[in-house]
């Protein structure tokens, strides 16, 4: 079993709502793939393992919400990033026009883009729609362009219909090509302990099974002295045990036995082949769903301290207030009992006056 080095890459998906990223993703894995959906934390990521130019290539894609309630998020998911799908549909000029959003935040986000693959999704659409109502396509080799000289990075632009499966593979494996020219990863052949060479086949065979052309010194000559006076007989071939042609035989066996060995080897290392594979993927799929949970746990933990802190703020606000209201309240209570008592003052006074008033009029 001759194992490589497996090249890893992980990419983003990128883009508005319904665009048709999940429809790319699923369309380019087909069937048998393995997916881990996480709608609350606001990612979908699956993984792909194939042949890439003769060296295994596994793909983490990772399916990135657009809603900005997981703006924050967003930055973490990120990292790591080997290569960038930005997705937008012809029918839905609105997603053409975020696409550049979507890069500037990449871009703050990570510090420099990746390769990029620029798709404009849903062109089974186009012959349904006014022709001023859809993206077309040299607004979209204008905007890879654009995008490439303003943010140094290598994009290309593609024009996709995952409902007719159309240009999908061939995105990503414009982009697997392109991670590849920018990590410069050399691929290199680590011998496997299993494998056996044709040199190694002849050595390792017992020297006592090699046949050897007789000579009339060796093999024909007879030797009375150390022949012994009863000679063993083979069971099966009902010949001695130093007969030459039961020497033949035995090694005619040992070399079918040998074959059915290297057979035998052979299906052992394929079956270990695809235990470490289907481990390997199920290895993967468990660290990046730990790694999305720790990226969410670590969230929540920040907004529970800014809303202790928001919470800590405020009840410090409400107790100024209720302090201020309390100490306004018993102002206005004052002012009001000076009123209240200014007016019976006054009241006395007035009916003092018509008291005298009256005992004027009634001695008159």
């Amino acid at each position: 079993m001759s194992g490589s080095i497996r090249r890893q890459f992980k990419v983003c998906l990128i883009g508005d709502g319904y665009v048709g990223k999940t429809s790319i993703r699923r369309t380019y894995l087909k069937e048998g793939f393995k997916r881990s959906y996480i709608p609350t934390l606001g990612v979908d990521f699956a993984q792909k393992s194939l042949i890439f130019e003769g060296s295994p290539t596994n793909l983490v894609i990772w399916d990135i919400a657009g809603q900005v309630a997981f703006q924050n998020l967003r930055r973490r998911y990120y990292e790591g990033s080997s290569g960038i799908i930005l997705v937008y549909a012809v029918d839905d000029r609105k997603s053409f026009d975020s696409a550049s959003k979507w890069l500037v935040e990449a871009h703050g986000f990570m510090d420099g883009l990746p390769p990029l693959m620029i798709v404009a999704n849903k062109t089974d659409l186009r012959h349904t729609l006014r022709q001023e109502d859809v993206v077309t396509t040299e607004e979209g080799e204008a905007f890879a362009e654009s995008v490439a000289q303003k943010l140094g990075t290598k994009a290309v632009f593609i024009e996709t219909s995952a409902k007719q499966d159309k240009n999908i593979d061939e995105t990503f494996e414009a982009l697997i090509r392109m991670m590849i020219d920018a990590t410069d990863q050399p691929i290199t052949s680590v011998p496997s302990s299993h494998e056996i060479t044709p040199k190694e086949e002849e050595s390792t065979t017992p020297a006592s099974n090699e046949p050897t052309s007789p000579t009339p010194q060796t093999s024909l000559a007879p030797k009375p002295t150390e022949e012994p006076l009863d000679r063993e007989v083979d069971p099966v071939t009902l010949l001695s045990s130093d007969s030459e042609h039961l020497e033949e035989e035995t090694i005619g066996l040992a070399m079918t036995e040998l074959q059915t060995l290297r057979s035998d080897l052979k299906m052992a290392e394929e079956e270990l082949a695809n235990t470490l594979s289907k481990m390997e993927t199920d290895l993967l799929t468990l660290k990046n769903t730990v790694h999305v949970k720790r990226i969410m746990f670590e969230h929540l933990k920040q907004q529970l301290k800014d809303t202790r802190e928001e919470w800590a703020k405020s009840y410090e606000e409400y107790q100024a207030i209720e302090k201020n209201r309390k100490e306004q309240f018993a102002t206005r209570n004052m002012q009001i009992a000076a009123i209240r008592k200014k007016i019976n003052e006054v009241g006395a006074r007035i009916r003092t006056r018509v008291g005298d008033l009256d005992m004027r009029k009634m001695s008159e």
